[in-house]
């Protein structure tokens, strides 16, 4: 099983450690900074500090009765130091935020989880390990709509039907409107045709859009889906073996966009059959996106799955044909050119 599918728990409390470290050294930083310009904001914080502790060790010694007078009396030292502090500080250009850790998350405060509950900082997080981990970070720079070349794909027609140019011109339309819709509306995409004309390219510079605003993507091979993911998941007795792909158990039904790569190369049996019903349906109801891709024409995907399945498909995604030459081939042609 590849190991970017098994997420401990320490590799996600080690991004979380670093986001707090990282925090702490800027404030670290700017506490310097503000303390070095204005040294009388310095001593006023330390005065606060020290009344503070005061306070404590006062009223530990203090009679019951005694401790709400103490208290108070305490308290207001402490507000006419803090008012100072903060006068002097906004005459100097700063406000209390400049001398407080800042979060990433506001909400968990970077503790990734909310009352017991996953933060919805979490999956950004995971995404962002899974995609370092695959090697998928890199390749998301590579193939991006910036990148994106149509001179690659033939304007002459045949059998009546659109060039490849004038179809991927229109596929890279729609895939952009999607990606920079302010909403997932759950709009399902099917990418089908031969290899290597652009199917997983198209695939990832929606994923390279969608992650850049934020949202959560899934990106898996069927494969992978099937044999790392769900088979471990749901088949395996090793709690603990279950327990590190969970993650990415609950990210196939719970990422923004699941892209589904390369369908039809995994091995067909009952299982892959009611596990992929599973996932289309599920992500369906919920209305959540997904981005199947194969390179069976419509007719093979009807033999080799269930017509449930396939009917699902059909009446609810946009269904993109790719045709063509292959891009892979004229693209590795033309850098061997460039080197001779």
């Amino acid at each position: 099983m590849g190991d970017y599918f098994t997420i401990g728990k320490n590799d996600i409390e080690n991004i979380y450690n670093e986001i707090r470290m990282r925090n702490e050294r800027e404030l670290t930083a700017r506490r310097r900074k503000i303390f070095t310009e204005v040294p009388e904001l310095e001593q006023l914080d330390r005065e606060i500090t020290s009344e503070n502790a005061a306070l404590i060790r006062r009223i530990v010694r203090l009679n019951p009765e005694d401790v709400n007078a103490a208290r108070e009396e305490g308290r207001a030292k402490v507000r006419a130091l803090r008012g100072r502090f903060n006068t002097l500080l906004s005459e100097n250009g700063y406000t209390e935020a400049d001398l407080t850790i800042s979060y990433d998350c506001p909400l968990c405060q970077d503790a990734g989880f909310v009352d017991g509950h996953r933060c919805s900082c979490y999956k950004k997080h995971l995404m962002s390990l899974l995609y370092r981990q695959s090697g998928l970070t890199e390749i998301l720079e590579r193939e991006n709509f910036g990148t994106f070349s149509f001179d690659l794909y033939s304007d002459q027609s045949a059998d009546g039907k659109p060039s490849p140019r004038e179809c991927i011109e229109y596929y890279y339309t729609k895939a952009k409107d999607f990606a920079e819709s302010d909403e997932l509306s759950g709009q399902s995409f099917l990418f089908y045709g031969s290899a290597g004309i652009g199917k997983t390219f198209l695939s990832n510079c929606i994923a390279k859009e969608l992650m850049d605003q934020g949202h959560s993507v899934l990106y898996v091979t069927a494969n992978q889906l099937f044999e790392d993911i769900l088979s471990t998941y749901l088949m395996n007795s090793d709690p603990e073996q279950k327990d590190r792909v969970k993650p990415v158990y609950d990210l196939v039904y719970g990422a923004d966009l699941l892209v589904l790569d390369d369908l039809g190369t995994e091995m067909t049996n009952r299982f892959t059959l009611s596990q992929l019903f599973e996932v289309i349906n599920r992500r369906m109801i919920r209305n959540q996106s997904t981005i199947i891709s194969t390179n069976l024409s419509l007719k093979q995907l009807r033999d080799e799955y269930q017509d449930r399945i396939v009917s699902r498909i059909v009446e609810r995604y946009e269904l993109f044909h790719f045709y063509g030459d292959n891009i892979r081939s004229k693209k590795k042609t033309e850098a061997l050119t460039d080197k001779q």
